[in-house]
């Protein structure tokens, strides 16, 4: 045996040495980012971070402003929110993951009025367009008898009557932000008012805020979250996307999240 060979026998177990014992303890955690509000920079190049981003557990992050967030995921970690105060990824755990998320039980008609200021509240996101049943013997829907938004555009009221199908009330961005037949980009901001005119008179169902979110970049942010869980059961998946959503930009209507998530990914509720 030639010392060329000789030498091949001894490198090749010390490789193996260092690939199975060193190596562990210098392996970091990698994390992808999902989605950032503000500006949170990677100090060792000074890289903001971004949908897609991808850091080690052991990056130092710099955050221009005390309101700046930022989603991360890891597959064997979990999901999870960093803030300047709160951005220790070693020492970081998961956002609770819901174990179950209720996708059995359907259509279930909007009854009451208490029913339309709970559903109607805070920060209410809607995807693509939401068809949403109403109890027709509380709040029929014809000529006489429909809801309206309240929006402000360029300084002034704008009233928009909601759109239906029956006992099913249709919110859809693309005709609510219409002002004389022409589309708008978006009112002065998000602040909303819902109206049911009932004959001559109409009652007020609550203050809001209506969130339409872009599509195209939520769509990227949701795919890096399946993509980390892609082994979870349809309901965990579910939960998760509906906790980040909650999180990120607003409350959504169940129905309306399972109908998006069936169109953009596939997933299937039943």
């Amino acid at each position: 045996m030639n010392s060329n060979n000789r030498r091949m026998k001894t490198i090749i177990p010390a490789l193996f040495f260092l690939c199975v014992f060193i190596d562990p303890i210098f392996s970091q955690d990698n994390f992808k980012v999902i989605k950032v509000n503000g500006t949170i920079l990677l100090k060792t190049n000074g890289v903001s971070l971004e949908t897609g981003t991808v850091f080690s557990e052991k990056e130092d992050l710099l955050f221009r402003s005390e309101d700046a967030t930022a989603a991360v995921i890891n597959s064997q970690r979990g999901r999870l929110i960093l803030t300047s105060k709160n951005h220790d990824l070693s020492k970081a755990s998961s956002n609770y993951l819901p174990s179950m998320y209720n996708i059995s039980t359907r259509g279930i008609p909007t009854g009451t009025l208490v029913d339309l200021k709970n559903q109607f509240s805070d920060r209410y996101v809607v995807l693509e367009k939401q068809y949403l049943p109403i109890n027709s013997s509380n709040f029929p829907m014809d000529n006489n008898h429909f809801f309206f938004l309240r929006y402000i555009y360029k300084g002034e009221e704008i009233n928009k009557k909601l759109s239906f199908r029956g006992d099913t009330l249709i919110l859809d961005k693309e005709n609510l932000y219409t002002v004389d037949g022409n589309q708008i980009p978006n009112p002065d901001n998000t602040a909303i008012t819902l109206f049911y005119m009932k004959g001559s008179e109409y009652v007020l169902i609550n203050n809001f805020n209506l969130i339409f979110p872009d599509l195209k970049q939520l769509t990227k942010e949701v795919q890096i979250i399946l993509d980390e869980i892609k082994e979870k059961p349809v309901r965990e998946k579910m939960g998760e996307v509906d906790s980040f959503i909650k999180e990120f930009y607003g409350n959504v209507h169940r129905d309306n999240l399972i109908s998006w998530l069936k169109s953009s990914f596939g997933i299937k509720a039943d």
